[in-house]
């Protein structure tokens, strides 16, 4: 399976004549095609290490951080104050009267968010051969973090067969297998498409009720998941299965082991 990092180093930006944002963003792309109709928000994760002076405001839980502070933002760049104002929750005067919601992240130090697909909510990228955006971060009073331009093929899948349906509070919907070349994905379809997981490209799928709420165990072959409908994550499956989940806890576990080398360093050199 195809796979792609896209590492940015980003730009600087002067918040005061006293202190520099500067930051290292890491894009974690699942897969490097979108088909149409699919959300693009849900095939990437990242970390960010504050390579500036000054400590990085970012929102503590990944839900709130994707509302206030992430974007993927379409290229070329336009002048955008809807967008800005949708990110305005990210602003230094509001995050100072929420600072429950809001952690500086210490200079040197790198912050992974787990548990969650970044969902961009009411941001919308047009499906085209080609779909160039940034992953940007937003730190209020109109600057913006952007990573180095992200590209995303839009094709037309080979195949589509439906495996499973998931019910819920609010009706029901489908879970399809999407099949491109050598790839094939599982899917979450209602409206929209949404990707879950990768799949083995032959073994059957199954899907059954795991809790009789919001958990199903899904069958591939002989592997079984556990999946979480309405976030599209695996909260347990093998890490073929589960390229989310792994990555992301061996990244966070890095960063964890880089943040501790980071603070010792510093406390060495307070003494």
């Amino acid at each position: 399976m195809r796979k792609m990092i896209l590492t940015a180093m980003l730009g600087l930006l002067q918040i005061s004549a006293f202190a520099e944002t500067n930051a290292l963003i890491e894009v974690k792309l699942f897969k490097d095609w979108v088909i149409k109709g699919e959300e693009f928000g849900g095939n990437f994760n990242l970390a960010i290490k504050n390579t500036g002076t000054d400590p990085i405001l970012l929102a503590q839980k990944p839900l709130y951080f994707s509302v206030w502070q992430l974007a993927m933002r379409p290229l070329p760049h336009k002048p955008d104050y809807s967008e800005d104002e949708l990110h305005g929750k990210g602003d230094r005067a509001t995050i100072s009267k929420n600072g429950d919601y809001f952690f500086e992240l210490p200079t040197g130090e790198t912050h992974v968010y787990e548990g969650w697909k970044f969902f961009l909510s009411g941001q919308t990228l047009s499906f085209s051969e080609e779909v160039r955006f940034t992953v940007s971060v937003y730190l209020g009073k109109g600057f913006w973090l952007d990573s180095e331009p992200v590209m995303l093929k839009g094709i037309i899948p080979d195949s589509e067969e439906k495996v499973g349906v998931i019910t819920d509070i609010n009706g029901s919907h489908d879970l399809v297998a999407v099949t491109c070349k050598n790839e094939r994905w599982l899917y979450s379809k209602s409206a929209d498409y949404w990707s879950i997981c990768p799949i083995s490209l032959t073994n059957k799928i199954r899907v059954e009720p795991h809790d009789g709420k919001r958990l199903y165990k899904i069958w591939d072959g002989e592997k079984s998941m556990i999946y979480r409908d309405g976030q599209m994550i695996l909260l347990e499956g093998p890490d073929e299965n589960d390229v989310f989940g792994k990555w992301t806890r061996e990244r966070k576990q890095k960063a964890e082991a880089d943040n501790a080398e980071v603070r010792r360093k510093k406390a060495e050199e307070e003494k």
